[in-house]
């Protein structure tokens, strides 16, 4: 059966049964094929040349950028050409080939989705738990899933299997992506929290013996984990700045402006919080969660919602710590190190899950498109009794 989605592969010094994966993909009626030759050396050139006689659509890096940059390649040459015309880009690996089988089962379920009114990612999730996963895999696949679920709430089974299905309306969002490496496939999901994920299972496919892995695990894996925790390590910043700024506040408030009040210290404290907090907020919102709602009465709900926030953390703080000092005994700047820093953890998902909910409106054109399909999939609903009859 024919598929309408377009395959994208980024390829760096495929092995040569790379051809015969591209063979075996048009068998299965995967008849848009997009490689990105991202600069192979000139060896592997015969490889592009009979991927080419075959039908398959080869475009040339002549340097090696990465990964990212060659589906930025491979996705640009979708929009150019294809765009409107098909359910989307499925993505896959050269030197980690999943059977064509599996590929079907991401194409229809890319296909339904959208039929439905969707357009979530599909995500390919591989069995990690299998007798043949390498040990990176298995533990890289366990510390991934773990740390989507602890920081951005999101349930993954297998991030890092590099199988996807980008519905056709989301491809563009793809492109803005700035990674070049193998980090483009995690900036790429986490793009896609607040959309959703649909796991499809595919296949755990390893390196074939002699095949370079263009993948280098000690850099590649930092950038990928710095991916991760980018968010989280600038709200630590954040949070670090608007503390100092209140210390130095304070002391500005208390020494110069409220000096000789009997209530200089409150005083000072009040005036102190609300100015580092509204620069905490401030610098959360853009740089943290890059919180851009077009909505004037959602921007000042967040506002609102940040300023509670903050005055209920400053609360439990002060109560939780009187408390345990009361029942621990101990030292109280102890305690209040550990409960600040447990309700640190829990301010940052409380913010990400809540207050910055973006609710930005899709585009004009995006909005309209999606329109058409659902329009689309009613008529083929009410058209169905009738075939049946």
């Amino acid at each position: 059966m024919e598929s309408n989605a377009v395959i994208v592969i980024p390829a760096l010094n495929p092995p040569s049964s790379f051809v015969s994966y591209a063979e075996a993909l048009r068998r299965e009626g995967f008849s848009r094929i997009v490689v990105v030759n991202d600069g192979s050396r000139t060896d592997k050139l015969p490889v592009f040349f009979k991927l080419k006689r075959l039908g398959v659509t080869v475009v040339d890096h002549p340097h090696n950028r990465g990964q990212g940059a060659a589906l930025r390649t491979g996705f640009q040459y979708y929009l150019d050409h294809f765009q409107g015309q098909s359910d989307g880009v499925i993505t896959l690996n050269a030197d980690r080939q999943i059977p064509p089988s599996d590929v079907v089962r991401i194409a229809s379920s890319l296909h339904n989705e959208q039929a439905m009114g969707s357009f979530a990612l599909v995500v390919g999730t591989r069995n990690l738990e299998g007798k043949n996963v390498t040990d990176y895999d298995y533990n890289m696949g366990g510390v991934m899933k773990l740390l989507y679920h602890m920081l951005m709430g999101v349930r993954l089974n297998d991030p890092l299997s590099g199988v996807f299905g980008i519905p056709d309306l989301r491809v563009r969002q793809c492109l803005e992506i700035g990674s070049d490496g193998y980090a483009y496939a995690t900036s790429m999901t986490m793009s896609f929290e607040k959309i959703g994920f649909l796991q499809v299972p595919v296949s755990y496919a390893n390196y074939e013996e002699g095949v370079e892995p263009a993948f280098r695990k000690i850099p590649d894996t930092i950038r990928i984990l710095y991916t991760i925790f980018k968010k989280f390590i600038v709200y630590s910043i954040t949070s670090v700045g608007a503390s100092i700024l209140d210390v130095i506040m304070f002391g500005i408030f208390h020494s110069i402006t409220f000096r000789g009040n009997p209530m200089a210290i409150i005083y000072s404290t009040i005036c102190a919080r609300v100015i580092s907090a509204s620069v905490n907020y401030l610098l959360t919102k853009h740089f943290v969660f890059h919180f851009k709602s077009d909505s004037a009465q959602e921007t000042t709900k967040s506002a609102g919602a940040f300023f509670v926030l903050t005055a209920m953390q400053c609360i439990c703080s002060a109560l939780i710590v009187s408390a345990m000092k009361m029942l621990l005994g101990g030292s109280a700047v102890g305690i209040k190190v550990i409960v600040d820093t447990t309700l640190f953890f829990v301010s940052y998902k409380i913010q990400h899950k809540y207050i910055f909910k973006d609710d930005r409106q899709e585009d004009p054109q995006t909005q309209k498109q999606m329109k058409e399909v659902a329009q689309r999939t009613e008529r083929i609903a009410e058209a169905r009794p009738e075939q049946d009859m």
